[in-house]
């Protein structure tokens, strides 16, 4: 059975509830972290959706303790509902398809940023100038990769950006190729 299109049901209802209850930021963060923390501990999600002998209050403590405060209000009754309707299998799908529409509905846009050394300060100003094209909220993430010798990456939806030496080196390197070949 294909879960997607239930998954994605219930994030829209979940999303319009929290936007008619304003409690939308708050959710968004709290399904971040959940979604975080059941990628890092696989027994933690499992725990939360394999196992049917656990009740419903068990589980909410579990993810109370995973957030480390109780969780929104709107969030628990969510959790309580996917319970009783028996879908408690997907709520991570469903977690996920929530946080991407929360993104669309609110102009937020996610990437990454990869560095060969940390530098201060770029990270903020690719968000500014995104942001400004963009009209959109820009987070991004940073990594620092050695491997690409100097310069970034950039990568936020369908853009990316690689202003990095591995890529000049890459691109230098076909050219060379498609130039040899020519001759041949």
């Amino acid at each position: 059975m294909n879960t997607g299109p239930i998954a994605h049901r219930y994030a829209k209802a979940l999303l319009k509830y929290v936007h008619e209850t304003g409690t939308g930021e708050e959710v968004y963060s709290q399904a971040g972290v959940l979604v975080l923390k059941m990628q890092e501990l696989r027994q933690f999600a499992d725990a939360i959706q394999k196992h049917p002998e656990l009740s419903l209050g068990r589980k909410q403590s579990l993810m109370d303790s995973a957030l480390g405060v109780p969780m929104a209000e709107p969030l628990s009754r969510f959790m309580a509902l996917v319970y009783k309707q028996g879908r408690i299998e997907i709520f991570e799908r469903m977690l996920y398809s929530f946080i991407e529409q929360y993104r669309a509905a609110n102009g937020i846009k996610v990437g990454r940023l990869v560095t060969a050394v940390p530098v201060p300060g770029l990270k903020e100003r690719l968000q500014s100038i995104l942001g400004e094209q963009t009209g959109a909220s820009v987070i991004l993430e940073e990594m620092v990769s050695p491997d690409i010798l100097g310069g970034f990456i950039l990568n936020v939806d369908d853009l990316r950006m690689d202003a990095s030496v591995e890529g000049q080196f890459r691109l230098l390197r076909r050219r060379l190729i498609d130039n040899n070949n020519r001759i041949v």
